[in-house]
C-alpha cells in the first residue's frame, strides 16, 4: 500500500472520551478481583464509560468534530468519513452514516470497517481510493463497556470506551503514509470473540444470555502477538525504507500498559519511545491508537518531521502496522 498512500498527509487529529469514570474499585465489585490485582496484571488505573443515550456514532462525532477544527476545515470539505469499530451503532445502516447525521454533514462516501482493535490501522490502507476526491477523515471508537460481561475480570478489567480521529489530506507536503502492512492469521479468529448477534447466531436463536457479551483469551493472544508483531512492523518499516530504529514515536493499540512494554521488547526498541494512555483510559479498542496518537500531538511528544510507527493488533486475527512521517 505504500504507492497508493504516499503523499497523504495528517492535517487534523482529534479525540473523545465520556466523563464518566470507572475506577478499579468499581471493577473490583463487579468481578470480586481486588483494585491492587487489576494494577499488577495490566497497569489500568481508570476507564471511561458511556451513557446509554451516548452510543459509538456520538463518540465518534465528537472525536471528528475536533480533528476538523484542529485542520481548519468544514465537515462539507471532505470526501468521506470512515468509522472503524466492531461496536456499531445498529447491525445498519453504518455507524458512519449515524456520525454524518449528528453533524450535518451530508452527500459525502460514509462507511464502516471492522478490525476490532486493528479496525484504525484497516480505515488508514482503506483511503486510497478516496485521496484525488478531498480530506478523507478516519475516526476509531468503540463501546466495549456495552459489551462486556462485567464478571469477567480478564476483560472487564481493561476495556474502556472513546473515539479518535484523523484528518488524511493529499496537499499536506512531504509528510503523510509511508507504509501500511495488514496481516490476517484467521486460524486463530476464535481467541477474541462476539459469538451472538450475527447471522450465524441470532441473539433470539442463542440459548446463552451471554452469547453477545465480549470474549477474549488473554494468554492465547499474548503468545500470538509476540510473533505476529515484530513481522509486520519488520515489513513496514523495510516497505518505509527505514529501521525500527529511525522510528521516533510508537503508538500502538493500547491492549494494556504492561503489554506495552513487552511490545518495546518484541521489537528491541526502548520502552520511553512507546506512548501509553490505556492506564487512564484503558483498552478502548478501535479508538486507542488514533486517541493516543492525538493526545500525544497535543501534548507535543510528536511533532512535525518525526516518524511515528502506529500499530493495531485486532481479532480475526490481525497485525495492522502502519509508518507515518509527521
Amino acid at each position: 500500500m505504500k504507492t497508493a498512500l504516499a503523499g497523504l498527509g495528517v492535517v487534523g487529529v482529534g479525540w473523545y472520551v465520556p466523563g464518566r469514570r470507572i475506577d478499579n474499585e468499581t471493577v473490583s465489585r463487579w468481578c470480586g478481583a481486588t483494585p491492587e490485582w487489576v494494577v499488577a496484571r495490566t497497569g489500568v488505573h481508570e476507564r471511561r464509560y458511556a451513557g446509554a443515550q451516548e452510543p459509538t456514532s456520538a463518540m465518534a462525532a465528537g472525536a471528528l468534530q475536533m480533528a476538523l477544527d484542529d485542520a481548519g476545515l468544514n465537515g462539507s470539505e471532505l470526501a468521506a468519513v470512515i468509522v472503524c469499530t466492531s461496536t456499531p451503532d445498529q447491525p445498519q445502516p453504518p455507524t458512519a452514516a449515524f456520525v454524518l447525521a449528528r453533524l450535518g454533514i451530508t452527500g459525502i462516501g460514509a462507511f464502516d470497517v471492522n478490525g476490532v482493535c486493528a479496525s484504525f490501522l484497516y480505515g488508514i490502507g482503506a483511503v486510497g481510493g478516496w485521496r484525488s476526491r478531498g480530506p478523507v477523515a478516519v475516526i476509531g471508537a468503540d463501546k466495549y463497556s456495552a459489551i462486556m460481561n462485567r464478571q469477567d475480570r480478564r476483560t472487564v478489567s481493561l476495556f474502556g470506551d472513546g473515539a479518535g480521529a484523523i484528518i488524511l489530506d493529499p496537499a499536506a507536503g512531504d509528510s503523510g503514509v509511508i507504509s501500511v502492512v495488514a496481516r490476517c492469521e484467521p486460524e486463530y479468529l476464535d481467541l477474541v470473540r462476539v459469538r451472538g448477534g450475527g447471522s450465524a447466531l441470532p441473539l433470539r436463536d442463542a440459548a446463552d444470555p451471554l452469547a453477545d457479551r465480549f470474549e477474549m483469551d488473554g494468554r492465547s493472544i499474548l503468545a500470538w502477538a509476540e510473533s505476529a508483531l515484530p513481522i509486520a512492523a519488520s515489513q513496514a518499516c523495510d516497505e518505509a525504507g527505514l529501521t525500527l530504529a529511525d522510528i521516533d514515536r510508537f503508538v500502538m493499540h493500547q491492549a494494556n500498559p504492561k503489554m506495552l512494554k513487552r511490545c518495546a521488547g518484541w521489537l528491541g526498541v526502548p520502552p520511553e519511545k512507546m506512548a501509553i494512555s490505556a492506564d487512564r483510559y484503558g483498552n478502548t479498542g478501535a479508538a486507542s491508537v488514533p486517541l493516543t496518537l492525538a493526545i500525544e500531538v497535543q501534548e507535543k511528544r510528536i511533532n512535525r518531521g518525526d516518524h511515528v510507527m502506529l500499530t493495531g493488533l485486532g481479532g480475526g486475527t490481525a497485525a495492522c502496522v502502519s509508518v507515518v512521517k509527521w
